[in-house]
């Protein structure tokens, strides 16, 4: 029985010690509740903790101070029955904190907790108790038991450090799902089978154990798992051998399909599951070969060399002598699975490589990696970056330099006015970058770094990036390098529309501040998926679910809205958008709340309320995306003959085809409507029919709209189907053009981007 064992001195210090930890983890955000990160908190002192009382209270029966008749099983077990046992209090100390504070998936983190340190406490103790049986005295076997832990944590920590995946399945943590910034947690198979192999572990050692230990002077004798048995232990020896054998079998099945449960993934096993190679001058971009990625491999290689070029320059580095890793996976769900990253992308400097999701040309993302790849020449000797986070991020950010709607030193000024900006030396380092909204982080830093680099030079900035020095690199302290760097963004001046749309970009907390962010990420993503596949009712309920989850949630919100009306309940949606403008929400949820309520008066026939609803739609300003599509709703209202046959185009969900021709019975009607002909040509270069689509986006851009956006629009389009239909001169006129008359500075430097790619790729495409 356990309960002696359980009120032993060992046992009430590790219980103690378990409680004092818990009731701490009770003040920790984002640990104080019972969930995964809790789970995987508790897992290390339930380690040592379990591991450690197996060697102390094994080492008294070894000299007699406790019973020692019951047998190496019977101790066993009585040892893991006291170490589960401790386990308890520590999950009704969270459990009560939980419940104060509201439950966010109680059943899950339940099966976490027995995951994690429950199967942990087994692993420990089995542990704990074969290091005291061999070395027989307490301290060697303290010593070998913290060795093996060591070992353990050393060969996760080689794998992360030298193979793609950034994920680890460990025994005594059981599970490290990768970056923080992929809220989405779940229990997977291959975490049950990743933990269903550390207890089958727990079976060789303890069945080995029984078939070898002399239980007269409880000592390990490895003769007698061989030698044939006593009479008296004829039986139980054995069966020990038996499922001891039967178990290492297991094992080794296990260990040779490692990658294939998906538990140890190595680069050789991404590149076949990948299938594609394609080689340039400076790259091996793998990616799959059955994926969109396929079809566009010769542009993304162009692409790929084209970015190199102009980071090369803006680094002052050359471009490396030997080939530069790019993987591309061909859904965030296949990256997950092989790397361990779903919607972050990832770069290893060290390696140098980088690992993106499949996006859309051009892949937003490949010149931000790339710019850690190629930084690793000036960065610091353990992984080729900066200590300093902010640096390590802020310098990609800076050599991106993504010019949308406004610049990072615009957002950042944004961010200041509005009083969303965190103290730039508190996230500038490790820990305070991480631990603030990713968004918020990333950009502020980015504009720090670039003011650094335009204002001192590029060179200065090499010498204070791998320790992050800036006292090295430019002489001045830390503070008075921010002090400058906010006098100038503080000199920026923005419109009332601008600080509306930071606000939108950047209110986001970090997940640390947010509840249950794991329970509504799962949720979301589930809502997403079911939406996607038109299972509207089920996005309705998982929608649901997410914002009772985490109340207010922009995209909980949204998604809602649309399940809803997609869903038949018109009534419903109506109510729930007026609900949303009631609200102190985004501009972007305002948008969408209006553009909602035009759709539904324009169902009713109430053109007139359509209208009103459409043009405050607009006068948000949420984005260029939707100041088009209020746009288009606005023409197609004062267009009577064909404003039935618009609204079937715009509002329903037919098959693409039906779209086209509904839109091609408008035209036939009202030959002179030049948004019919964008829709086409817009419709039509999304299937990537560029050739097709050219015709109508010529014909919207003779008749004209009655609004610049809308045009501007359409020569974009006009220049990415000359582009991809490899007419580059053509692309490249059409692109200056929009240089000279672009109605943004943004709607410019996208134009100007895009005439340096139409160059490059005149130049060397073959």
């Amino acid at each position: 029985m356990p309960s002696p064992l359980l009120f032993s001195r060992p046992a009430v210090v590790v219980n103690g010690l378990f409680t004092v930890v818990a009731l701490a983890m009770t003040q920790i955000p984002l640990i104080d509740d019972l969930g995964f990160e809790f789970a995987l908190a508790m897992t290390l002192p339930v380690a040592f903790g379990a591991g450690f009382l197996a060697i102390f209270l094994c080492y008294d029966m070894l000299t007699g101070k406790r019973v020692r008749d019951m047998g190496v099983g019977g101790t066993f077990a009585t040892l893991e029955a006291v170490a589960l046992l401790l386990l308890v209090p520590p999950l009704v100390v969270m459990t009560i904190k939980s419940y104060l504070s509201g439950f966010c998936a109680p059943l899950e983190g339940l099966a976490f907790y027995l995951l994690l340190p429950g199967v942990t406490a087994f692993f420990s103790t089995a542990l704990g108790m074969g290091c005291i049986l061999v070395t027989r005295r307490p301290r060697p076997a303290g010593g070998l038991f913290i060795a093996c832990i060591a070992a353990f944590f050393g060969v996760s920590l080689y794998r992360i450090l030298t193979q793609p995946p950034v994920f680890a399945y460990n025994p005594i943590i059981g599970y490290f799902p990768g970056p923080i910034y992929d809220e989405i947690v779940q229990i997977t198979p291959t975490l049950l089978a990743s933990r269903a192999i550390d207890l089958l572990w727990v079976v060789a050692a303890t069945t080995g154990l029984y078939a070898c230990v002399d239980t007269q002077t409880w000592t390990v004798k490895r003769r007698l798992f061989l030698k044939p048995p006593s009479l008296r232990r004829e039986i139980g020896a054995t069966v020990a051998r038996i499922v001891c054998l039967s178990a290492c079998i297991t094992l080794a099945v296990a260990h040779t399909n490692r990658a294939k449960l998906g538990i140890v993934v190595d680069r050789t096993h991404i590149r076949q599951t990948l299938g594609g190679h394609k080689q340039t001058p400076h790259f091996d971009i793998y990616y799959d070969r059955n994926s969109d990625t396929a079809r566009r491999i010769e542009w993304i290689a162009l692409d790929h060399e084209y970015q190199l070029a102009r980071l090369a320059k803006f680094l002052d580095v050359k471009p490396p002598s030997h080939r530069i890793g790019s993987y591309i996976y061909a859904s965030p769900e296949q990256k997950k699975r092989l790397m361990g990253a779903q919607d972050t992308s990832l770069e290893r400097p060290g390696e140098e490589e980088m690992h993106l999701n499949d996006e859309p040309f051009p892949h937003p993302v490949i010149k931000h990696e790339l710019a850690h790849v190629l930084s690793s020449v000036f960065g610091n000797r353990l992984y080729g970056g900066s200590y300093k986070m902010g640096f390590h991020e802020g310098l990609a950010v800076a050599a991106d330099w993504n010019e949308g709607r406004l610049t990072p030193h615009q957002w950042s000024r944004a961010m200041r006015q509005l009083g969303l900006a965190p103290p730039l030396e508190n996230i500038v380092g490790m820990v305070g970058f991480w631990t603030e909204a990713p968004s918020r982080a990333y950009t502020l830093c980015g504009s720090f770094v670039r003011f650094l680099i335009d204002r001192y030079g590029m060179e200065k900035f090499k010498i204070a990036f791998p320790d992050g020095d800036v006292e090295k690199g430019y002489g001045q302290s830390l503070s008075t390098l921010v002090k400058q760097w906010e006098a100038f963004t503080d000199s920026i001046r923005l419109s009332k529309e601008d600080l509306r749309i930071a606000r939108q970009a950047f209110i986001q907390p970090s997940i640390f501040e947010r509840r249950c962010p794991h329970r509504a990420a799962v949720l979301t993503y589930a809502a997403t998926t079911a939406y996607a596949k038109q299972r509207y009712r089920a996005a309705v309920r998982l929608f649901e679910q997410a914002e009772a989850a985490q109340p207010g949630g922009t995209a909980t919100l949204r998604g809602l809205l649309f399940s809803v009306y997609r869903a038949g309940h018109v009534g419903r949606a109506d109510s729930l958008a007026a609900s949303i403008l009631e609200k102190d929400v985004v501009v972007g949820l305002q948008k969408e709340a209006y553009l909602m309520q035009g759709d539904l008066a324009w169902e009713r026939g109430d053109i007139d309320r359509a209208r009103d609803r459409y043009q405050k739609a607009l006068d948000r300003h949420a984005s260029d995306r939707a100041d088009r599509e209020a746009l288009t709703k606005l023409a197609a209202l004062d267009r009577p003959r064909v404003r039935n046959l618009i609204r079937a185009y715009l509002l329903a969900d037919p098959d693409e085809g039906y779209k086209i021709r509904l839109v091609g019975e408008a035209l036939q009607v009202d030959p002179d409507f030049s948004v019919g002909y964008y829709l086409i040509g817009r419709r039509l270069f999304l299937e990537e029919s560029y050739r097709l689509a050219l015709p109508y986006l010529i014909r919207a851009s003779m008749v004209k709209t009655t609004d610049p956006l809308l045009d501007e629009e359409t020569q974009r389009l006009m220049g990415l189907c000359h582009f991809f239909e490899k007419r580059y001169d053509n692309a490249a006129e059409v692109f200056r053009k929009l240089t000279q008359t672009a109605s943004s500075p943004a709607r410019k430097t996208q134009a100007e981007e895009w005439l340096l790619r139409c160059a490059w790729f005149a130049q060397y495409s073959t």
